[in-house]
């Protein structure tokens, strides 16, 4: 399961979470690369290892249905990981026929054992509707007890909850909160939504100084929303004198990940002589439908 990213500058925040293999990814990347051996008494704990390699294809061929039947060997005596991965297999039908109701019901035990992963994939499940009926309250319920246990991707979907009053009334203070646990987790979604509520004082002090600062660690890990808010408060000069050479840098790096309104703005900025548009041919614009070489050419016109 993942998140889609939220960005709240640019556009509206909207919880749309799936499960895809980018949580698969997140719930093994502490695990071995040596590939263990089995014998009749190999605790479970190998077992999910083999079933893991065979799934990673790591040290061995890659091999679904290998991999489904170490991982229930593993869950049927109770480990809980094997459990969760029995509930994605079943989902993306994986090594077996597709059964939400069985990823459900895997997935929930693994939840119920305490398995933050798993709760939650259980709240997303909840959001969807898949299996059950789409209860927002659980939905709430689960993602705040992965929140708790320190689980960065809950801790980050709590404060787009607080933040948009999805599900829940609007809290700023909590968004903040739980956006801060996520940043300071790793999270760069999270810092550039830190950054923007300093920029626009929700639920703090306005302070562009701050806002500065949480863009830039997002922006420094290839965020392309951050990036594209740097390039906001240098075209503006909002905390930072206003420099239009610099907000192009900025939205340039953003465009170049394929962001629509950084390339927007890269065109209003051609179109109202703010900056050198020598060159600048490769950026479209959503507003006027036109090509920058479009627009270079009724300038000189």
């Amino acid at each position: 399961m993942y998140q889609k990213k939220f960005y709240t500058l640019t556009q509206s925040i909207l919880l749309a979470t799936v499960l895809s293999s980018s949580l698969i990814t997140s719930a093994c990347s502490a695990e071995s690369s040596n590939t263990p051996i089995l014998s009749n008494q190999s605790p479970p704990t190998e077992i999910y290892k083999l079933g893991l390699a065979y799934y990673e294809g790591d040290s061995v061929p890659e091999d679904d249905d290998k991999a489904f039947e170490l991982f229930q060997k593993a869950a049927n005596q109770g480990y809980v990981p094997a459990k969760h991965y029995l509930g994605i297999m079943y989902y993306e039908r994986l090594g077996v026929d597709q059964n939400y109701q069985k990823a459900f019901e895997w997935i929930e035990q693994a939840a119920n054992q305490g398995y933050a992963n798993a709760q939650f994939d259980l709240g997303v499940i909840y959001h969807e509707g898949i299996a059950v009926e789409q209860d927002e309250i659980k939905k709430l319920e689960w993602f705040q007890q992965a929140a708790n246990q320190g689980y960065t991707d809950a801790q980050f979907n709590l404060g787009i909850m607080y933040h948009e009053s999805i599900g829940i009334e609007q809290d700023y203070q909590k968004a903040m909160q739980w956006y801060l646990l996520a940043a300071n987790n790793g999270s760069f979604d999270a810092q550039n939504n830190i950054g923007n509520f300093y920029e626009n004082g929700y639920g703090v002090t306005q302070d562009y100084d701050k806002a500065f600062e949480w863009y830039t660690k997002a922006a420094d890990q290839g965020l392309d929303v951050a990036q594209l808010n740097i390039g906001g408060l240098y075209e503006n000069g909002y905390g930072v004198p206003q420099d239009y050479d610099k907000a192009f840098e900025w939205y340039k790096k953003a465009a170049e990940q394929g962001n629509q309104e950084a390339s927007n703005r890269i065109g209003r900025l051609v179109m109202n002589d703010k900056i050198d548009d020598t060159g600048i041919t490769i950026y479209s614009t959503q507003e006027t439908g036109l090509t920058l070489g479009y627009i270079e050419d009724s300038l000189r016109n």
